[in-house]
């Protein structure tokens, strides 16, 4: 079955509704960028960036290109507009998260696993932290690593039914399904591709690690085993 681009790209999101408590938007703190933080610490741009990107940046919402109540959720400054450093039940974004308001009850919400990672960045500081990928391209099993990596940059738009754009990659059999039947245009698209125009590249904030995208890639190339 053949898709548009334009279907891909989640075009349909521009009709989701964004409604919920207004979320206060002033400065907190400016960013400063710590590199390889204990192993114990959330790692702000793997853990905790795609999950806002993915699930509250996404277009109609609060993503750049429409930020909904004048809220954009794509970089780490503006996150924190809505963080309170060691605070959990004191951030406005968290407690809209866990009270069910953002993301939208008709759109993906986030898991119980992604909420704790959540708390547990705010509760150490709340910090910009860049960290050395624990990536491995030798593992691209569902289970051990696909499963993931979707959930983490691509279901909050494509992870319930319908999805956006009519795109479903919730389940493995739905993500297989998807990509056997348009394979040239999801890696394209993962790939950030050239040939692709911006919005119709996934996941469209900002591409994957180049070791998500091999590890991507290597599952589709070995038929997408569970």
């Amino acid at each position: 079955m053949k898709k548009s681009l334009w279907i891909f790209g989640g075009i349909s999101l521009l009709f989701i509704t964004c409604k919920h408590d207004m979320i206060d938007a002033s400065v907190s703190q400016t960013p400063v960028p710590i590199v390889n933080p204990t192993s114990d610490s959330v790692c702000f741009t793997a853990e905790v960036l795609p999950v806002f990107q993915s699930y509250c940046g996404s277009k109609g919402c609060h993503g750049s290109g429409s930020a909904e109540e004048g809220v954009s959720l794509e970089t780490y400054f503006n996150i924190m507009k809505g963080i309170s450093p060691g605070n959990p039940n004191n951030s406005k974004y968290f407690r809209e998260i866990t009270k069910g308001s953002m993301p939208p009850k008709n759109s993906p919400q986030l898991s119980s696993t992604q909420i704790a990672v959540l708390q547990k960045w705010i509760n150490q500081g709340a910090k910009n932290t860049t960290c050395v990928s624990a990536c491995d391209t030798s593992k691209f099993t569902y289970t051990n690593a696909i499963q993931s990596l979707l959930a983490t940059n691509c279901n909050g738009c494509h992870g319930s039914m319908p999805g956006s754009g009519g795109v479903y990659l919730g389940t493995l059999t739905a993500a297989q399904n998807y990509i056997n039947a348009n394979k040239a245009l999801f890696l394209n698209a993962i790939n950030h591709s050239a040939t692709l125009p911006a919005p119709q590249r996934m996941p469209p904030a900002a591409k994957m690690s180049d070791c998500q995208v091999q590890q991507l890639t290597k599952w589709i190339n070995a038929n997408m085993p569970n």
